[in-house]
């Protein structure tokens, strides 16, 4: 069905659909929703300009690691190397090296002062492998790509062979041309144990500063350079270093070559830093910005090493630019969708193609919105500058955060799926964007930015900051209190489910934040989410981590706020809190009053299900014989122990519908007889209570009802329910046969479920009208047996616990008497 325009009005009225599609008329003149259309940031054409100018990708340096079978490396007179290189073999190495010059002007000097390095020329070094030839072309094919050589032909000429021993360096040069066509140098460095002897490059006003030694040993890590850049190698603290240097050839062809140079992004670099700076401080400065990628990459892809063209180009510029404006910089994945009411473009395909689909579902058919029921634009998968994944989740994207301008103009959607009509269901349609995007904000406005989807996304960056020491302290301190106040204001009614599902935390959230403000020694930060969170979401997976606050919280305040977790909780969390409790028991002194409160709480147990945050009734384990054990065992360990078990005895005695005789009592005391660690006096108050409520309930078996009558006066007083009435109440009937149509039946459907009649009710579907069948099937009766069966093995179970007193014994021979009537062969 096509919307009207007051419908289509309306879903535009919607704040989240507001600027997200376009309306345009269809050929008979009714408003049809189109296409996805994407509100970007037009703030940010500046920055839009500088980067489209960048599009050559790379760097004036790359290195990394690649993992791979080690090559046999023969050293003339010194044989093959081991890999990690030994110390014995480096000391063979350097009787026979010589010590590395280096070049001033004309001249080439030894000096150590300036470059204490060993080397083996080219000529005495031989490298081979079964794939040491396909590893280095990976190696070479990743320097080539990471320089931005583009499609120019890059070769690798063997220079040297260099040993940095304990002390060795080279302070800062320029590699000087050594072969036609050199415009850059590769160092590999073999496996062997050291510390330091990184590689710090500069050019054109940037400086950094590389590790050379790989995270394994079973790597080999590399770095290149351009030829004019500035690099020094920095002392080896402790080992020595091996490595491997080489040429970079651009292949020359016929003609003028232009000798391949460092991509100059200074300029860009700097442009785009003062515009994010000027951008993002601005009053109504959005929160963040995310650039859209001009490829596609997988979730699983998603990674800077794999970012083609132009947008590795770009991604470095911003990158570097974000540094330098003080801001965060991630890569991540932009969903943007929508959903709702679809008109089919029937001319795309026929009814027979339709009838013939095996599911409701087709990803090819064309159609139009007709009205937007949902929509939702958020960012995950994210990574960092350092391409490590990070646990932000989904954090929702504002209208004004995306750019650049019309990047998704014309794109058709990523998934598109339309969905049939079926019975009063119209079509409806989803459709949706998946596209990477590096993602912006500042610094200081970190918080903000994560805090915006909830605590859950800035629990990874509290952590990080935690890891910072004394240093990130005060800041990891201020994080902290911002995420406690945040989460015990979050309001679940408050969410917007139509931006993006708000992910709620859940039982491993609370414990790493718990242990985290451990870690800062935030005491009153920690006493304050224990009583404004912990409290009320409490399941008991918290408590390895209370047990291990109590000594940052102190035994007086843990006491207080441990007493008031069980207070509240013990009625929903019955299991855990006895658990809690006796863990507590190990050291019982100074919790007391936390046992006193389990006590006091047992009087607010209750039947029902207690409910989530979200109104749903929450898993909980049942309550069982456990439970009674790890109470009892716990609090005679405390202070009025004697008291405080008999006082619990009491209150489960006084209630049957929560502390199940059968299910819960007697497997109880026969656990405790087997742990021989509860009171006597609470066994037999428990004993004797238990015996008592089984002999009134089943000391004689339940006797079957002496005819059909079901005894009821129905509420509706239609024919067809006094129909029903008539046979209810019938002594001599068990099956009445009503012969109306399906409204008729559907209506005494309705009644006996209402009125909870013990009777099924079948149609029979011959004739017309068909026939509903009801049937008397006694069910109170038969489930009374069954409790009554259950009942008996448990006095069978209870008779063989008796304790050793005169008042125990006439309740066992009654018991055993009952046992008997009822034929249970229980010896």
């Amino acid at each position: 069905m096509i919307a009207s325009s007051e419908q289509v009005a309306l879903a535009f009225d919607w704040p989240h659909n507001q600027n997200l599609t376009r309306k345009i008329q269809a050929s008979d003149g009714r408003s049809t929703l189109e296409y996805i259309e994407i509100e970007y940031n037009q703030d940010l054409k500046p920055l839009e300009t500088v980067l489209s100018k960048v599009k050559r990708p790379g760097d004036f340096f790359v290195h990394g690691a690649l993992e791979m079978p080690m090559p046999k490396v023969v050293i003339k007179g010194a044989g093959t190397l081991s890999f990690p290189i030994p110390e014995v073999q480096i000391a063979e190495i350097i009787q026979l090296a010589d010590r590395a010059p280096y070049g001033r002007g004309e001249e080439t000097i030894v000096d150590t002062s300036v470059r204490n390095v060993w080397q083996i020329a080219s000529k005495d070094v031989q490298i081979s492998g079964k794939s040491w030839a396909a590893n280095f072309d990976i190696i070479l094919a990743k320097v080539s790509a990471g320089l931005g050589c583009g499609d120019a032909g890059v070769t690798a000429e063997l220079y040297k062979l260099l040993v940095y021993d304990r002390g060795g360096f080279f302070l800062a040069h320029r590699d000087t041309e050594k072969a036609s066509g050199m415009f850059g140098t590769l160092v590999l460095t073999l496996p062997s144990i050291y510390e330091g002897g990184e590689l710090r490059i500069r050019h054109a006003g940037r400086e950094v500063t590389v590790p050379t030694n790989a995270a394994e040993l079973s790597e080999i890590s590399f770095c290149a350079f351009y030829a004019d850049c500035e690099h020094e190698a920095l002392a080896v603290r402790q080992g020595n270093r091996v490595c491997l240097v080489y040429n970079l050839i651009q292949k020359q062809a016929k003609g003028k070559n232009k000798t391949l140079e460092a991509p100059l992004n200074e300029t860009s670099i700097a442009e785009a830093a003062a515009i994010l700076d000027q951008v993002l401080k601005a009053p109504d400065a959005p929160m963040k910005i995310a650039w859209l990628l001009e490829h596609q990459y997988s979730p699983e892809g998603l990674s800077f090493l794999a970012l083609k063209g132009a947008d590795l180009a770009r991604a470095r510029v911003l990158v570097e630019a974000s540094a330098r404006a003080k801001c965060e910089v991630h890569l991540a994945i932009v969903h943007l969708g929508e959903s709702g009411a679809a008109e089919p473009n029937y001319d795309s395909y026929s009814f027979r193609s339709l009838r013939n689909r095996q599911n409701d579902e087709d990803e090819d058919v064309e159609f139009s919105a007709a009205t937007i029921d949902d929509s939702w634009k958020y960012v995950d998968e994210w990574r960092d500058a350092d391409d490590r994944a990070v646990k932000f989740g989904q954090i929702a994207l504002a209208d004004d955060e995306l750019f650049p301008a019309g990047a998704l103009d014309g794109e058709p959607p990523d998934v598109k799926r339309l969905t049939e009509a079926s019975g009063n269901e119209g079509a409806s349609f989803e459709r949706s964007y998946h596209r990477a995007a590096l993602v912006l904000w500042r610094q200081d406005r970190t918080l903000d930015v994560l805090l915006d989807s909830g605590v859950v996304a800035a629990l990874p960056y509290l952590k990080k900051l935690v890891a910072g020491g004394k240093l990130a302290r005060p800041q990891a301190m201020e994080a902290a209190e911002r995420i406690v106040e945040t989460w015990s204001d979050d309001d679940v009614s408050s969410w917007d489910f139509l931006s993006i599902p708000h992910v709620a935390p859940g039982p491993a959230d609370r414990i790493a934040m718990i242990e985290l403000l451990g870690k800062l020694s935030a005491e009153i930060l920690l006493e304050r989410f224990l009583r404004d969170t912990i409290i009320w979401c409490y399941d008991g997976s918290e408590n390895p981590a209370l047990l291990a606050s109590v000594n940052l919280l102190g035994d007086g305040k843990a006491s207080e706020v441990l007493s008031i977790l069980v207070s509240a909780r013990m009625p929903e969390r019955p299991n855990e809190c006895a658990e809690l409790l006796l863990a507590l028991s190990e050291n019982p002194s100074p919790f007391a009053a936390v046992a006193e409160a389990a006590v006091a709480a047992l009087d607010a147990m209750s039947v029902s299900k207690p409910r989530t945050m979200l109104g749903e009734p929450e898993d909980r384990r049942p309550l069982g014989p456990q439970f009674l054990v790890n109470l009892q065992e716990a609090l005679q360990l405390f202070d009025g122990g004697d008291t405080l078990c008999m006082a619990a005895a009491e209150k489960m005695a006084l209630r049957t519908d929560i502390f199940s005789p059968v299910t819960l009592v007697v497997p109880g005391i026969e656990a405790m007889h087997k742990s021989g660690r509860a009171a006597a006096g609470v066994i037999a108050y428990l004993w004797t209570s238990a015996a008592e409520f089984l002999l009134m309930r089943s000391e004689e078996p339940p006797q079957p009802p002496s005819d059909w009558c079901l005894n009821v006066k129905l509420s509706c007083s239609c024919p067809d329910c006094q129909e029903l009435q008539t046979f209810a109440n019938n002594p001599g009937l068990r099956v009445h046969r009503f012969r109306v149509n399906k409204d008729r039946r559907g209506h005494l459907h309705e009644a006996i479920k209402r009125e909870g009649l013990e009777m099924t009710h079948v149609t029979e579907r011959v004739g017309s009208p068909q026939t509903l069948v009801c049937t008397k099937d006694r069910r109170s009766f038969n489930e009374r047996m069954k409790q009554y069966r259950d009942e008996i093995l448990a006095m069978s179970t209870l008779s063989k616990l008796a304790p050793q007193s005169g008042g125990s014994t006439g309740l066992s021979k009654r018991m055993d008497l009952a046992v008997k009537r009822a034929g249970a062969g229980v010896d």
